[in-house]
């Protein structure tokens, strides 16, 4: 028996335009590719600080989401590494 979801199809809709959800759904992944939750918690775990540069980093990616989330209109290309530090 199979199922199907009755609706339309996803090529008939119409791609949402970007917004502030997506820019924070990119800086979650790059945070969690640089592994700064895992860092975060072992800092408080132990009371070891994180490394400057994954701090430094995450600094950076948060500024930097908010700077692109409080644009009028978020650059389609808003996941590219030209927005984000290296």
């Amino acid at each position: 028996m199979g199922l199907r979801l009755v609706g339309k199809d996803d090529a008939d809709r119409g791609e949402a335009p970007v917004g502030a959800r997506d820019v924070e759904a990119e800086a979650r992944r790059r945070l969690s590719a640089l592994g700064h939750e895992r860092h975060r918690v072992r800092s408080l775990a132990t009371g070891i600080d994180m490394p400057r540069e994954v701090h430094i980093k995450h600094l950076q990616i948060m500024a930097i989401a908010l700077a692109l989330s409080s644009l009028e209109s978020i650059p389609d290309d808003y996941r590219s590494d030209v927005y984000w530090p290296k």
